[in-house]
């Protein structure tokens, strides 16, 4: 007989371990629910157009060095003047502001430009110029090693076909002509045989290493010529070797062409410079392109077209004539 305690027992362990061994219901998925808008078209905002304006060009500060006060650079200083706004003009020869002063206040003042005007000038503003230096009247560049990469130059004097030209219109019966120049000027011998050629006159040229080889050299040609070509090579032009050639040009009735109008009262027959103008338009143009950024493309030396042209009162030739594309300016 079984035991009815025991029954209940095992009845109820085998209930609680059925419970044990059913899995608990899983929780119900959440579902979310993104909430729907109508779709719009969005109209993007116009911005107010903006006028576009220019600043104004600011003109270049330049800083004018002369050499010294003499005619032909005074010239070229106001000439300077008319064509740069901001300009300041210094003189090597005032011996109150010796270079190293002037070029101190040069410096500090930040010029976008110095413009040197003569040798001296020229050689102190490459040595010493923290900006760029267009220098100018300077025949023997090479020999002082002016041309640098911040530094550029005007020809100290207008092409010789046009100087040649104007000397065939004042003196029609020129035929045979000298030229007096020192060493290394290859290239300006050969533009005076071209200019001859073109002219239908016959050319001898003395190159001299002093003024007294030029004074030989000279009176050995005297004979043969009727026309002395003077070039601005300092050199070999002292004041007395001056003073001792034209003298015998004369007597001989040679015509004498000079770089100076100075030289007509030591007895020359016509002077052919450059114009100031020509000269001052010339730098203006590259101190705006220097201004700019673009010294690179300047060119080492730029030629010059305009003449002034002067000649003796004595003299049945032209004055002032121009022969370039500015009007030539005669030197008083």
């Amino acid at each position: 007989m079984h035991n009815p305690s025991k029954f209940i027992a095992l009845a109820i362990a085998v209930l609680a371990l059925s419970a044990c061994a059913t899995p608990p219901p899983l929780p119900e998925p959440i579902v979310v629910v993104e909430p729907v808008t109508a779709a719009t078209e969005v109209t993007p905002v116009q911005e107010p157009a903006q006028a576009v304006t220019e600043l104004p060009t600011v003109p270049p500060t330049v800083a004018v060095v002369l050499t010294n006060r003499n005619e032909a650079y005074e010239a070229l200083a106001r000439e300077l003047s008319e064509l740069f706004e901001s300009i300041s003009i210094y003189d090597l020869s005032d011996k109150s502001q010796p270079p190293v002063s002037a070029f101190r206040l040069i410096n500090d003042g930040q010029a976008s430009a110095v413009i040197a005007v003569g040798l001296r000038a020229a050689r102190s503003a490459v040595a010493m110029s923290a900006a760029p230096v267009i220098f100018s009247y300077v025949f023997n560049h090479h020999e002082h090693a002016l041309l640098q990469d911040n530094s550029r130059g005007v020809e100290a004097f207008a092409p010789l076909t046009k100087q040649l030209d104007a000397w065939k219109q004042a003196e029609p019966a020129l035929e045979s002509v000298g030229i007096l120049i020192g060493p290394g000027h290859e290239t300006l011998i050969s533009e005076a045989k071209r200019a001859a050629l073109l002219h239908g006159v016959s050319v001898r040229i003395i190159e001299a290493g002093s003024d007294q080889e030029a004074l030989y050299l000279f009176k050995r040609i005297a004979p043969d010529i009727d026309g002395f070509w003077l070039l601005p090579d300092n050199r070999v032009l002292s004041a007395r070797v001056l003073r001792e050639m034209i003298e015998l040009a004369n007597r001989r009735d040679v015509s004498v062409l000079a770089p100076s109008p100075s030289m007509l009262s030591m007895g020359a027959s016509i002077s052919i410079t450059p114009a100031p103008s020509d000269i001052a338009e010339r730098i203006h143009d590259i101190a705006e392109q220097i201004h700019r950024g673009d010294i690179d493309a300047v060119p080492p030396m730029t030629p010059l077209e305009a003449l002034s042209i002067d000649t003796r009162p004595a003299a049945n030739a032209v004055s002032a004539v121009s022969h370039g594309s500015r009007p030539a300016e005669k030197n008083q």
